[in-house]
């Protein structure tokens, strides 16, 4: 019959004696019956010790792995930095010279230091210094790298840094590890939607919406807002009525603006404030997603309140003089009639890189160039030959991380300027 396994059994097995000799002393079995126990506390101490070295090391390995990825994010972070401060170097140099040559010579309309420079991409000058000055030499492998990750490959990061030293400095001003990308854009060069604030009365007197409305005004812009089946005056109404000071729709409609939110989950209702930041625009009925990202290029929640025609993009310019026109023109002709013909010989059009001081002088330039189209200079807002505020975006890259920071530059009180804006992401 065989025994049954029980625990009992299976400890007297282990700890029973191993010994080959028959004859025992009576303390001798006492000894052999106990032997056992040393093999049994052995295995039991390596289990231990091996879930507990694999223990250490995995947390080891996380808090290695989190060391490593904080120090890459710090990189990140400072790489972004210098992006801003580049360009706060390059807008504080540009109206401190402003200011000089004022102050020798007059108003001569200086204010395109920083338009030399829109954009820094350091991973693009790698690319351009070690493939001497043409990205041909890159294979379209390396060129989809860069273009989806904005870095180089470790190869080409560590050419550059050893291009030679510069005139100041023993290392090459590319001698550190990762990259960033910056750009600045003017925000007097776009529609300004805070400046609905204190408007009252129906939508469609207001000049900001006129020329937001003009904006999208273009064939294309028409049958896309009528595919959505959106009107295009109901939602610059909704912008309207959540900056004014009061509760009634402004576009026409009728109703309280509240009514639009509350309906909501969860439920919400209307500023009555202008906005703090330019995300918040989602918020407002109508400009969630398509609408905000087709025409966010376009406007700005900072500015004077006047326009730089200087940095205005080609839509703008075709905005402005369909929205101001003495007589009734489509954006399309305009386009045809001011944006076609007119090439300098060095290059650039009348509207790329013009100066206009007043509304008259661009009101004169569009009529000589655009066949003799007229603008309504009454009723133009203010328009300047000189920035003040100042968008900076700069994205800081280091392996896996990326660190992006967005600040908003006011050059209007003092030329070293004041951050009235400051996000980290």
């Amino acid at each position: 019959m065989m025994k049954r396994l029980t625990p009992m059994w299976l400890w007297q097995q282990l700890t029973r004696s191993r010994t080959l000799a028959r004859r025992r002393r009576p303390f001798q079995r006492v000894r052999n019956q106990r032997s056992g126990v040393a093999l049994l506390v052995a295995i039991t101490t390596m289990l231990v010790l091996t879930v507990l070295v694999s223990e250490l090391s995995y947390v080891a390995r996380v808090r290695f792995l989190i060391a490593y990825h904080q120090r890459d994010e710090a990189q990140a972070y400072w790489l972004a930095r210098s992006g801003v401060n580049i360009y706060i170097l390059l807008l504080s140099a540009d109206k401190e010279i402003g200011t000089q040559i004022e102050s020798f010579a007059g108003d001569l309309g200086f204010d395109s230091l920083w338009q030399m420079v829109p954009v820094i991409n350091t991973g693009l000058m790698r690319m351009l210094f070690t493939g001497g000055g043409d990205v041909d030499d890159y294979s379209e492998e390396e060129l989809t790298t860069f273009a989806q990750t904005g870095q180089v490959s470790d190869e080409v990061a560590e050419a550059s840094r050893d291009e030679g030293s510069s005139l100041f400095s023993d290392k090459n001003f590319l001698d550190f590890e990762g990259d960033f990308a910056a750009e600045v854009t003017d925000n007097e060069g776009k529609i300004d939607i805070n400046q609905f604030d204190g408007f009252t009365g129906n939508i469609q007197d207001s000049a900001t919406a006129q020329l937001l409305f003009s904006r999208m005004n273009s064939e294309e812009d028409e049958a896309w807002f009528l595919d959505r089946n959106i009107d295009r005056y109901e939602i610059i109404g909704n912008l309207a009525d959540w900056i004014d000071a009061d509760n009634i729709r402004s576009s026409g409609l009728g109703g309280f603006e509240d009514n639009l939110y509350n309906v909501q989950d969860p439920s919400y209702v209307a500023k009555n404030a202008t906005l703090d930041t330019f995300e918040e625009i989602r918020l407002i009925e109508g400009w969630q997603d398509e609408v905000f990202n087709r025409y966010a290029d376009d406007m700005t929640i900072w500015s004077n309140g006047k326009f730089n025609p200087g940095s205005f993009s080609k839509e703008m310019h075709i905005a402005v003089i369909t929205a101001y026109a003495t007589a009734q023109w489509t954006q399309e002709q305009v386009d045809a009639l001011c944006f076609q013909d007119g090439m300098e010989d060095w290059g650039l059009s009348w509207y790329q890189g013009g100066s206009w001081k007043s509304a008259k002088e661009y009101a004169q330039d569009v009529q000589a160039n655009c066949n003799g189209i007229e603008l309504d200079t009454t009723q133009m807002p203010k328009f300047t030959d000189k920035s003040r505020v100042f968008t900076v975006t700069s994205t800081g890259l280091v392996g896996t991380s990326q660190t992006t920071i967005t600040a908003v530059l006011d050059y209007t009180r003092v030329n070293t300027g004041d951050v009235v804006y400051w996000r980290v992401e």
